[in-house]
């Protein structure tokens, strides 16, 4: 599986809510908008499964929404990890219409990114919502099983109807889901470096081999 990060929609789409809360507090700065689409091709020639979006969105909003656990980070890192130094806003709601998920995310203001955020917005300026997840890319662009890691905000400028897209970062890196659905990097990347630098001997090789193996396994 590759990690594959892009922008979906017009940045136009995008709303910014102001809330003013009730205790006196500052006010609640949120986004509303649409955040993925599937079922059409992007400006990369790929093409998302709605069905398999479903199945990612549902996992994300049971794991990741339910529990407050749903940050997304000002612009793409070249990570599956979610990084809170780079945290600007928290993913309230994914609400499915059609072949499209309508977002709200609260803007985490009093954190460096979000108050950069909130700033960039209440100024005008245009900001995107682009997924970040980990899927199979066939050679025609059709994206399989997918995992949803979060939507970042990213500031690519706005490139027709409907909107620019961000090039998938670490297409040639590859991932595994264990059994548990949990994105598995480094233990398959150690397995990978491991054939890479097989002996040329054929019964050290089998031994090498074994070992991996053996090793994987242990750490998987």
């Amino acid at each position: 599986m590759k990690l594959i990060c892009e922008h979906e929609l017009n940045f136009e789409d995008l709303q910014l809510l102001e809330e003013q809360q009730n205790n006196g507090k500052d006010k609640l700065f949120k986004v509303v908008g649409p955040y993925i689409v599937a079922e059409k091709k992007n400006a990369n020639g790929r093409i998302y499964s709605k069905g398999y979006m479903e199945e990612a969105v549902n996992k994300f909003n049971d794991e990741f929404i339910n529990s407050k656990r749903s940050v997304g980070e000002l612009n793409h890192p070249e990570s599956i990890e979610i990084d809170y130094n780079n945290a600007c806003h928290l993913i309230t709601g994914l609400r499915q219409e059609d072949n499209i998920w309508i977002g709200e995310s609260t803007i985490l203001t009093g954190t460096p990114k979000g108050d950069l955020l909130a700033g960039l917005l209440k100024n005008g300026v245009k900001v995107g919502m682009s997924t970040r997840g980990v899927g199979d890319v066939s050679s025609d662009g059709q994206v399989g099983k997918y995992n949803l890691i979060t939507v970042d905000v990213v500031s690519n400028p706005s490139a027709g109807k409907h909107g620019a897209f961000v090039n998938g970062i670490f297409e040639s890196k590859n991932f595994m889901i264990d059994n548990y659905g949990d994105i598995v990097e480094g233990a398959f990347e150690k397995f990978e470096n491991n054939l890479a630098t097989l002996p040329k001997n054929t019964n050290s090789k089998n031994d090498k081999i074994v070992e991996s193996i053996s090793d994987f396994l242990k750490n998987f």
